[in-house]
């Protein structure tokens, strides 16, 4: 019996005495593993572009130096000229509605405009004069003396 207990205590230490496995020594040894091993037969065939590509730098404004001077920009669409006839058939006025069109258009925002203005120049003036108003010494500054 003492013989028997003498074994379980030897082995119990041989147990405790040998190192665990570390996971990095694993990993080191499985990679060794898998360099060990033959090369895979598997061969791919080597890939050819089958595009090309072309880069081109440009200057800036090239393509105004480029033109000549003779040359003149596309003419884009247009409306024909509208025109009425008198009474036998020959034309009085050639209109060209576009130009009428865009006239009346300016004029119309110039009117909005200088009524914006006059608009702003009169609130401007008002709250100048409520600001003097309000001032015990007006007549000391500068833009309430009206100068």
């Amino acid at each position: 019996m003492h013989v028997a207990l003498l074994v379980l205590a030897l082995t119990a230490v041989d147990q405790a005495a040998a190192p665990s496995p570390d996971p990095a020594d694993q990993q080191v040894e499985r990679v060794r593993a898998a360099l060990e091993r033959p090369q895979s037969k598997l061969t791919l065939p080597e890939i050819h572009a089958d595009f090309k590509v072309h880069i081109e730098v440009r200057r800036p404004l090239q393509d105004i130096f480029d033109k000549p001077p003779w040359q003149l920009p596309p003419i884009g669409w247009r409306p024909p000229a509208v025109g009425y006839t008198a009474f036998g058939g020959i034309p009085m006025v050639n209109l060209d509605l576009m130009a009428i069109g865009g006239a009346i258009a300016r004029s119309v925002n110039d009117a909005r405009h200088a009524h914006a203005a006059r608009n702003a120049s009169d609130e401007v003036r008002e709250a100048i004069a409520e600001y003097c108003a309000v001032q015990p010494d007006a007549g000391t500054i500068l833009i309430c003396s009206g100068r």
